[in-house]
């Protein structure tokens, strides 16, 4: 896995490298996971376009055998079978999208190793850059301290510099602001050519995390200490929350559930039109409680998905007719008649 995270890394260094921006890579990032992804986005939109079409069919079957759970289990999977759907290849693009979700998340929280180009072995040499820096200027140091939200340095250094991977966006941060530390002789020795990563993004700084807290207490009145950039953060996870709300409502338009029966018939509720309601509030509880660079990268994605959607959907051929439908809702009810005669 740490060999992906590193791939993953090299992405978005090389993207920060050609746009100067470290939110422009992360779209330029986001585009090229969903151009890789899109076998598998094909497919599963050619498997959701054979189930619309197949919709009617499936309707049948529910009133045919809406008493027999069992056989309209059975002849719903005849049915798939029959016109080469897969139900659960909807689910293989999001299966694999959570794993890099997941990956994503330390590679931006350790952009010094994933993304600026230090080794492991190497994180010394920004402790001693940092300390000779410093030297004779304890302002200087206490500046460090206090973007790191630490109380000495040698909570970076103690047990072979194990807590330092804790505080490498706040480490990347301050290397930006304080970009001469970055010519000290510690770094310059090596010969590499470190990326400094400029987090800004049309005024919110992207290392940082939502304040969820002074979210609610916005709505307890409590507005004091808030400033532009705790503000500007907010719209990461409430973007996450309206595009993933977005994404659910195309698919659900453009992929009619069929209607859930009890063992008695009766109408039950659609487990999906829940999930439709649950999945924005967790896309939005998560981007609030992540650095925002992952919540922009769940954005992103999620808006290239409605338009893949959008697009895909005029382009597939689903391979079966409206006419091969017809002809056997016809044949069902044809059968239906003989045998009540």
């Amino acid at each position: 896995m740490s060999y992906i995270m590193m791939g993953l890394g090299w992405i978005l260094r090389l993207c920060s490298q050609l746009t100067g921006s470290y939110g422009f890579a992360l779209i330029i990032f986001t585009i090229i996971i969903k151009a890789v992804l899109m076998p598998l986005t094909v497919k599963q939109q050619r498997s959701m376009l054979r189930t619309q079409k197949i919709q009617p069919l499936l309707m049948e079957l529910q009133q045919k055998y809406g008493n027999d759970k069992e056989k309209l289990n059975q002849e719903t999977m005849k049915l798939y079978k029959k016109y080469n759907v897969n139900p659960m290849s909807g689910c293989l693009p999001m299966l694999i999208q959570l794993p890099i979700l997941m990956m994503l998340y330390w590679v931006v929280k350790k952009p010094v190793v994933y993304i600026m180009g230090f080794g492991e072995g190497e994180v010394w040499r920004i402790v001693s850059a940092v300390t000779e820096w410093a030297e004779g200027d304890p302002e200087r140091l206490n500046t460090f301290f206090s973007m790191l939200g630490i109380d000495s340095m040698s909570t970076l250094t103690d047990n072979a510099y194990k807590m330092f991977g804790m505080y490498e966006i706040q480490i990347a941060r301050f290397l930006h602001s304080a970009p001469e530390v970055m010519n000290n002789h510690w770094i310059t020795e090596t010969g590499k050519n470190y990326l400094v990563m400029n987090f800004d993004f049309f005024g919110m700084d992207l290392s940082q995390t939502p304040n969820l807290g002074a979210f609610f207490g916005l709505f307890m009145g409590r507005i004091g200490g808030l400033d532009k950039g705790t503000v500007l953060l907010w719209i990461i996870p409430l973007l996450s929350g309206l595009s993933a709300f977005a994404t659910s409502k195309l698919s659900q338009l453009q992929q009619p559930q069929q209607p859930q029966v009890d063992e008695h018939g009766e109408p039950v509720k659609n487990p999906m039109n829940t999930m439709m309601i649950i999945m924005p509030f967790m896309s939005a509880w998560f981007a609030f409680t992540l650095p925002s660079a992952v919540g922009l990268y769940w954005i992103i994605s999620n808006l290239l998905a409605m338009l893949q959607q959008v697009i895909l959907t005029k382009i597939i051929n689903p391979g079966i007719t409206e006419e091969q439908i017809e002809g056997e809702i016809l044949d069902a009810k044809k059968n239906r008649k003989k045998r009540k005669k």
